[in-house]
């Protein structure tokens, strides 16, 4: 697969690269492996008609971020305004200071419904004691008491997600959004995130593509215990298919990650692809019953943090109820563990 990079260098600290002349990029720092979140700056209008800037995903709430929001904002906007924010999806480097901005700017959220509510949910303090189901979870894929102990007591959400908006405008599935002189259309899919937005602007032939389409690195496709039963990987597959059908090869790709891009349906293609080596990988494993954790332990062959082995043993399980779905594997339950083989 070959892919094109328009734009070598990124942004640096309290920087922006200008996209085309109504849209800005700029990053801003994660306290993780993954550095970096892409955040963009599109050319709008306010209620009253004054030319401003919108915000597409915000970062993690913390201290260097919000710095370099204000950086950007003193520096980097010409003296404009900031009209409103959008955020792809719930997860904290792209939503955590979408609360912080919005109130401190005084402008509104827009988002997906379900993002939203999702945001609102795990910005609650955690229950004292763990659901009877999501304990069940735990049980039937073999995490260990230890790292479940670690996972329960963690709130980091709550820490990397400032408080969030009491009210958003909702983005539906095929909506034309006017921001500034553009229009966007938002294109919604499941499998990474419930509800996760992105935004194609033909007449730019540009597509935002948040954490949907990422150049070198795949998003994280998991059953988490909140769904316990859902097939993350099937809404996965489908939504690459919905992407290629409804967005051009020939569209410059604005990541949430990494370097803009041009190869679109190439790196749809890809990572499909890449999720069926996987599932042959996974098969390839289970010469006889083994549990979730098992299979991740042999997969993934490093050592993982309690998190990393959360979101590793969720992936193992999205992999694993797809086999389920299309008859290639089957389960029993032995005591209180899954344990999983080829039909």
């Amino acid at each position: 697969m070959s892919l094109r990079y328009p734009f070598q260098q990124p942004p640096g600290a309290g920087q922006t690269v200008s996209i085309t002349p109504d849209i800005k990029w700029l990053r801003s720092p994660l306290p993780l492996s993954l550095n970096h979140i892409n955040c963009y700056l599109l050319r709008d209008q306010n209620a009253a008609g004054e030319q401003g800037w919108c915000i597409l995903d915000t970062g993690m709430n913390g201290d260097a971020a919000k710095q370099q929001w204000l950086d950007v904002i003193e520096s980097q906007l010409e003296g404009d305004p900031i009209t409103r924010v959008i955020v792809t999806h719930h997860h904290p480097d792209h939503v955590g200071l979408a609360g912080w901005l919005c109130d401190t700017l005084q402008v509104p959220l827009y988002t997906t419904e379900t993002e939203y509510f999702y945001t609102r949910a795990f910005n609650t303090a955690p229950p004292q004691q763990p659901y009877w189901e999501v304990q069940r979870y735990f049980d039937q894929t073999g995490i260990s008491e230890t790292d479940r102990k670690a996972l329960l007591a963690n709130q980091d959400y709550n820490h990397l997600v400032s408080a969030v908006p009491a009210a958003f405008h909702r983005l539906k599935d095929g909506d034309r959004i006017q921001i500034g002189c553009q229009q966007w259309e938002a294109i919604t899919t499941r499998g990474h995130a419930p509800e996760h937005l992105c935004l194609y602007c033909r007449e730019q032939n540009i597509l935002i593509s948040g954490d949907q389409v990422l150049p070198k690195i795949t998003s994280n496709v998991s059953v988490s215990p909140s769904q316990p039963a859902d097939n993350p990987l099937q809404d996965w597959i489908e939504a690459h298919a919905t992407m290629a059908a409804r967005v051009p090869d020939s569209v410059l790709v604005l990541p949430a990650h990494q370097l803009p891009f041009y190869g679109l349906h190439a790196r749809l293609q890809a990572v499909v692809d890449h999720h069926q080596e996987r599932l042959s990988a996974l098969l390839g494993l289970l010469q006889e019953p083994k549990t979730a954790q098992q299979i991740t332990r042999e997969l993934f062959n490093k050592p993982l943090d309690s998190f990393q082995n959360f979101l590793a043993v969720g992936e193992v399980v999205a992999h694993l109820h797809y086999l389920l779905q299309q008859g290639r594997a089957k389960r029993e339950l032995v005591g209180h563990m899954y344990y999983y083989e080829p039909s």
